[in-house]
């Protein structure tokens, strides 16, 4: 796994980011100065955007770029995989995210059809169609933890909705929720 990733540019430089637990460290050397920092991880949007030839990861609160990176350099491939290790730290890094246990949890057949009926009659279906989906699909799977980490992806995904979920399916919370260091996150 590449946790270093070292890039140069003709005319902007050397950049040098290091990944080291919940931070990313970063010297950039130009031909005018030379400036290292940090960011941690838990600032960041796990989605990074593209630019022209940058790929930034932006603040989750204002999407002012926080980290920009030379697309590609050095090479497509030690890229990729430093961009991609990056967006699993920075998931792994959102503490408001549900998670799956890695065993997963013993799934109460009954609860979730009574979740099913409760999100049904109170809350827009509309607006939570892939959360029921994925809520079918573990009721006839209950022993499949890619059943329940779809539910968790589903429900991540909802935004303000996921108060009105809990609130009239609250075995919802009981599946999803895990501890840090043995859990998983659907992202």
């Amino acid at each position: 796994m590449t946790s270093t990733l070292l890039q140069k540019h003709p005319i902007k430089g050397s950049r040098e980011f290091n990944l080291v637990d919940d931070e990313v460290f970063y010297t950039i050397q130009s031909p005018h100065r030379t400036e290292s920092l940090s960011v941690v991880l838990n600032v960041l949007d796990p989605e990074p955007v593209i630019s022209g030839s940058v790929l930034s990861f932006v603040s989750q609160v204002n999407r002012e770029p926080l980290l920009e990176l030379f697309l590609d350099k050095p090479d497509k491939e030690s890229f990729d995989q430093f961009v991609n290790i990056m967006r699993l730290r920075i998931a792994e890094e959102d503490f408001s995210l549900l998670r799956v246990r890695d065993k997963g949890v013993e799934v109460d057949v009954a609860q979730i059809s009574e979740s099913i009926d409760m999100l049904q009659k109170y809350v827009d279906p509309a607006e939570i169609e892939l959360l029921l989906s994925s809520l079918l699909e573990l009721k006839t799977k209950p022993d499949d933890v890619n059943c329940l980490s779809n539910v968790a992806k589903a429900f991540n995904d909802l935004g303000f909705v996921q108060g009105q979920v809990l609130t009239y399916a609250p075995y919802i919370n009981f599946l999803l929720s895990g501890s840090g260091a043995e859990s998983t996150v659907a992202i």
